[in-house]
């Protein structure tokens, strides 16, 4: 395990610079080239944030998609109310809805999760609906969860094509960080073009489609410790925070039933120091780190930075043995305080020191190693549904 500089991470964001630190085989889910089945593991929809979804055909032919919603808001199964964390009595609802999109060549196509693309050849440019409609897009006003498409052919038939790519941008509008937003690229699972007799369901094998990660490996700050480049303002403080979401790669679609998968995490320090953890990820998690462990108390959680020792960190993140892969992302959050005097201390009028405090995020996706295939005889799959 090699070290890395703590202050370096924050001049990138935690992201491209970082890429250095881990090492070995990726596996072979991509966030760059063209691929048959696009994941946006993190989509949120409320009073306070909205998702851009953009989606663009890499092809120089017509492609079919087949795209499902799945709403992973949790609530209690007594009272029913919403509740923050999984746990035997707070789950997700799970409850799916899917749609078609149709991308001529190379056409691009985006819409707010919150209201939808509605098929209107009148909407002009610069507004929600500008470009090529690919097809009506249901709206989801208050949601959290994932969105998973499927490349297909005009009937509705699962192919390999590998033309797809997207991106997700998470935007603050309300608050006093309205106008925050947050970016991240859509995971692609490739199709084997050579793959004969692709069916339902689809097999995330090595054959059929690329298997998921056998591992992922998150650098982070811990949670609680100063940010480097926001200490560096006279007069002001940060404490950092980061979000992970994470989704199984199996589901199925077809009987509504959500897929549980149990994962360790083996978090190490900027000295080498080795800790760790474990949870279990059923349909959806997207929880901030401390709360994996220590829900009650941060300060007592392997990733806050009073247990660590240390700024930063490396988490290597392993579906147990018999279980399926997972995949996700994850959200830096920086929160910075600065201290100010008000009108009345300066005209001499006593008045008070007032400190004002602002966050901003950043979303990035999280490094890949090496490919998991549970048995050979029980691969990672997706369950379309049947129309």
């Amino acid at each position: 395990m090699v070290k890395w500089n703590a202050f370096l991470s924050g001049l990138c964001a935690s992201s491209l610079a970082l890429g250095a630190v881990v090492g070995g085989a990726h596996a072979d889910v991509t966030t760059e080239k063209g691929a048959s089945i696009l994941v946006f593991p993190k989509l949120q929809a409320n009073e306070s944030t909205d998702t851009i979804i953009q989606i663009t055909n890499t092809g120089n032919s017509v492609t079919f998609a087949h795209c499902n919603y799945v709403d992973a808001s949790l609530s209690d199964i007594v009272s029913g109310l919403p509740c923050d964390f999984p746990s035997q009595s707070c789950v997700p609802a799970w409850q799916e809805v899917d749609f078609e999109i149709v991308l001529t060549k190379q056409q691009p196509t985006h819409w707010l999760l919150s209201t939808g693309r509605r098929v209107d050849p009148f909407d002009g440019y610069g507004n929600n609906g500008s470009g090529f409609d690919p097809g009506q897009v249901p709206p989801q006003a208050d949601f959290q969860g994932e969105l998973k498409c499927v490349e297909v052919d005009e009937t509705d038939q699962p192919v390999t094509g590998n033309h797809l790519i997207g991106e997700a941008t998470l935007k603050t509008i309300d608050g006093p960080n309205v106008g925050d937003v947050s970016k991240y690229n859509a995971i692609g699972i490739l199709g084997n073009p050579d793959a004969t007799g692709v069916s339902n369901p689809l097999l995330l094998d090595g054959n059929m489609y690329s298997a998921c990660p056998a591992k992922l490996l998150l650098n982070h700050f811990a949670t609680g410790a100063s940010d480097p480049v926001a200490d560096l303002t006279e007069a002001a403080s940060s404490s950092v925070s980061t979000e992970l979401t994470l989704i199984p790669c199996s589901e199925d679609f077809e009987n509504q039933v959500p897929t549980t998968s149990t994962v360790q995490f083996v978090i190490y320090n900027e000295f080498e120091n080795r800790f760790s953890a474990s949870t279990t990820v059923t349909c959806y998690l997207s929880t901030e780190l401390t709360r994996i462990d220590s829900p009650l108390n941060p300060n007592r959680s392997v990733f806050s930075a009073a247990v660590l020792g240390s700024d930063a960190a490396t988490t290597v993140i392993t579906p147990v043995a018999g279980n399926g892969a997972v995949i996700g992302v994850a959200e830096r959050t920086v929160s910075v305080t600065v201290a100010a005097i008000d009108g009345g201390a300066d005209a001499g009028g006593g008045g008070a020191a007032l400190a004002t405090t602002r966050s901003a995020r950043s979303a990035y996706n999280i490094h890949t190693d090496g490919s998991l295939i549970p048995a050979p005889d029980q691969p990672d799959q997706i369950y379309l549904a049947n129309h």
